[in-house]
């Protein structure tokens, strides 16, 4: 176990939210990646035990753990410390190991104490292993696996071998490095023209009021329910040669799809969708190991009802000024803009399209063994929807993934059928306004849209009206508030993030007020509230 720490630096944007989340819902394993090697052949354990250390000592973010120091999140970096792998029989053969493995992803980590990283080495046959590595969001995305996994396949053989490891070029930066430029980047001003833009992009934006199959009880669970998705390839080939002003993806073709299906389902014109962007930069963050991926809510028009081939010329372009202003953390975006909150949804994008950037190395010889990448998939529901798609060129095939708090299987199987009506209606006749293609799921009638769409549209009280405390609860907040948002006095009526409040400073609230005895309901106090709303609550 890690104990020793060595150093005590800012954390990333994106590690600062993550450490977030985990306060809203600790114990939970929604943020856990999971990879695996699938390794025929004589296995030397103790090589890979050797390989393995030299991955985690060249990499300081996966001996790093987040604590909360003060008014901020930092990262500690802990001494470097052998990895030890034991052999475990599994009875039942690869399928079976693939089973434990998916069992190991679920075993929450704790960010305070760490380590992030799990191992677990388990033996199939005489020569047949399974080799999960399991590592928590906040220290490594989906590019990182791959990096993981080169890095190991390459140290194996000298390992195996008995020499030295340092066959790797050294690394020029480590992700604290980068944690602290982003930091300073932000500080003095270099990103303000890009945030900007988004400021301009997203003026006025209102959430998605998806039509759920029923109204949440609670805290969301984070279950899911999931449908299969191949979107056509013949038909993406041919909407993307009828878009004949610039470079149309196949991602872009989709995006048009989905978008499409969003306002046909949701009744809106103004639709955002979440896009996961890899966030390297720089040459080189590419060799690194970390939490570098951001999110780039794009807002797409369809008012006015737009022909398909429109939307989709409208869609590379929205897809191009993101991708021309990534730099600006989705955490901050959401601190400045102020969208409306709701406990346990995500703010400005309810929904997200991914198509998989974990590239992970090829199947390879090595020392008399076979070493093949095999991706441990976890169905997670980060958004309300998510649609994840893979492959290369324009063939495309994944799943859309529902949180099952809101949605059922029968909305699910709905909603890939409907991407895919959507385009063998658009590749048929790409001048159709988009009001005409067929859509299935817009032909089905929701049971609480209404009451959804009653309670998105609940007012918002943002104006200060100076009401006074008048229990004890009440007075603790308002000096609470008064501490954390820096403001000489607070009313019970006011808002907290029109009144300054961000994610860490309500997080802040709960920290201090769990000081002073009492304990505040975490996902109430991340979404909107008033000081009388929250003393109610407690």
């Amino acid at each position: 176990m890690m104990t020793e720490d060595l150093f005590v630096l800012p954390a990333s944007f994106g590690q600062q939210r993550l450490w977030l989340l985990e306060q809203i819902q600790p114990d939970t394993p929604l943020y856990n990646e999971a990879v695996g090697l699938r390794l025929r052949g004589s296995l030397d354990p103790d090589a890979l035990a050797a390989a393995m250390t030299e991955v985690v000592n060249r990499h300081e973010v996966l001996r790093t753990v987040l604590e909360l120091e003060g008014a901020e999140v930092v990262q500690v970096v802990r001494a470097p410390e052998p990895v030890r792998l034991t052999v475990e029989d599994v009875d039942g053969g690869h399928d079976a190991a693939l089973a434990e493995a998916r069992r190991l992803a679920q075993i929450p980590f704790d960010l305070g104490r760490g380590p992030l990283i799990r191992c677990r080495l388990m033996r199939t046959a005489p020569e047949e292993h399974l080799f999960a590595v399991v590592v928590h969001h906040a220290v490594a995305d989906g590019w990182s696996l791959g990096v993981l996994l080169s890095e190991l396949t390459a140290l194996y053989p000298p390992a195996a071998r008995g020499e030295r490891l340092d066959v790797l070029p050294e690394l020029q930066v480590q992700y604290a490095d980068f944690a602290a430029w982003q930091k300073q980047r932000w500080d003095e001003g270099e990103l303000d023209d890009q945030l900007d833009y988004w400021k301009n992009q997203l003026a006025e934006c209102e959430p998605l009021r998806l039509p759920v199959d029923r109204l949440p009880d609670g805290t969301p669970d984070f279950g899911t329910v999931h449908a299969p998705l191949t979107p056509p390839a013949l038909m993406i080939r041919q909407l993307r040669a009828v878009a004949s002003d610039g470079d149309v993806t196949p991602f872009m073709v989709v995006l048009a799809a989905y978008a499409t299906v969003l306002a046909r389902w949701t009744g809106q014109h103004d639709v955002v969708v979440g896009l996961p962007f890899a966030g390297r930069t720089q040459t080189e963050l590419d060799p690194l190991v970390g939490f570098f991926v951001n999110t780039l809510p794009v807002r797409l028009d369809l008012s006015g009802d737009p022909d398909f081939l429109s939307l989709l010329r409208q869609v590379r372009e929205r897809c191009l000024g993101a991708y021309q202003h990534p730099e600006v953390p989705f955490e901050v975006l959401v601190d400045t803009l102020k969208p409306q909150r709701r406990p346990g949804r995500t703010p400005l994008a309810q929904t997200m399209l991914a198509v998989n950037n974990t590239w992970l190395p090829q199947a390879v010889e090595a020392a008399g063994l076979r070493i093949e990448p095999v991706p441990l998939l976890q169905e997670r529901a980060h958004f309300e929807v998510t649609v994840d798609l893979d492959g290369a060129d324009d063939a495309l095939s994944g799943s859309v993934v529902l949180q099952s708090d809101l949605f059922g299987q029968e909305t699910a199987d709905l909603l890939a059928r409907s991407v895919v009506t959507v385009l063998r209606g658009a590749s048929a006749n790409p001048g159709a306004a988009v009001s005409e293609l067929p859509c299935p799921l817009a032909d089905r009638s929701p049971a609480v849209a209404a009451a959804e769409e009653a309670e998105a549209r609940e007012p918002v009280h943002r104006e200060a009206t100076g009401g006074r405390p008048t229990t004890r609860t009440e007075v603790l907040l308002s000096r609470l508030w008064a501490e954390v948002l820096d403001l000489e006095t607070v009313g019970v009526d006011d808002e907290f993030y029109a009144a300054g409040g961000n994610s860490l400073r309500a997080v802040r609230v709960v920290v201090r007020a769990r000081e002073l005895g009492v304990e505040l309901p975490v996902e109430k106090v991340l979404g909107e509230h008033t000081i009388r709303e929250l003393a109610a609550a407690v």
